[in-house]
């Protein structure tokens, strides 16, 4: 693993904006489309804010989340909320997003629905943008929780539920192995406290270890 730290935060985003247009870029060149999967959360609203501003082919640009709140899109907790108002805007507004809430009323209509639509991300993923929280989790996998455990020890292929120990519970997430099959994968946070959490990553047994220990393409980019 390559872990990148960066003197402030400008700097970090301007650095991983120039990556993410790399990596778009190549897979059109390469595929004739590019498939990206990218997180939720507060730390890369303004980053995404930046992306959108990229004069590239963003109709040939697939979007999908790595995880989401089973919750209705409109609210302020939504992460497909807070990417359309940040991400899919500007020069970006013509790129395919791909939900994750389909239908609200049932949890796994709704995941067959998702598992459905997120065909393309089983083929091929060009670039995942990971979080991770001050537990060790990372997308929606959770320690102690018995669903994301599954997933941990799973070869599933996919999108599946899980619980957080926070509200709102119910979640949704792409499994380890699909996230496993990106081609390039950053792991992007602020903060010492979470630089302390990724360094015991390396011998505890948290969600976030498996992706530092064991891909392939896996940087992190972090500041203080």
């Amino acid at each position: 693993m390559k872990t990148t730290k960066f003197k402030n935060k400008e700097t970090l985003e301007n650095e991983l904006v120039n990556k993410i247009a790399f990596e778009i870029t190549t897979a059109i060149k390469n595929y004739g489309d590019a498939r990206i999967l990218i997180s939720g959360g507060s730390t890369p609203l303004h980053l995404y804010s930046l992306i959108s501003n990229l004069h590239i082919d963003w109709e040939k640009v697939k979007i999908g989340l790595v995880d989401e709140r089973f919750i209705d899109n409109n609210n302020q907790l939504s992460n497909e909320k807070q990417i359309r108002e940040t991400l899919i805007q500007n020069q970006a507004k013509e790129a395919i997003f791909y939900s994750m809430i389909h239908n609200i009323d049932d949890e796994k209509i709704n995941l067959k629905l998702v598992n459905d639509t997120y065909k393309p991300f089983n083929e091929r993923i060009d670039f995942i943008l990971l979080g991770m929280g001050i537990d060790g989790h990372t997308a929606s996998i959770f320690p102690k929780d018995e669903a994301s455990e599954k997933l941990l020890n799973s070869k599933e292929l996919g999108v599946f539920s899980t619980k957080a120990p926070n509200y709102p519970y119910n979640r949704i997430t792409c499994s380890k192995e699909l996230i496993k099959k990106s081609n390039s994968t950053i792991l992007y946070f602020t903060g010492n406290e979470k630089l302390k959490v990724m360094k015991n990553a390396e011998e505890k047994e948290l969600p976030i270890s498996f992706f530092i220990n064991n891909l392939e393409n896996f940087e992190t980019y972090f500041t203080s």
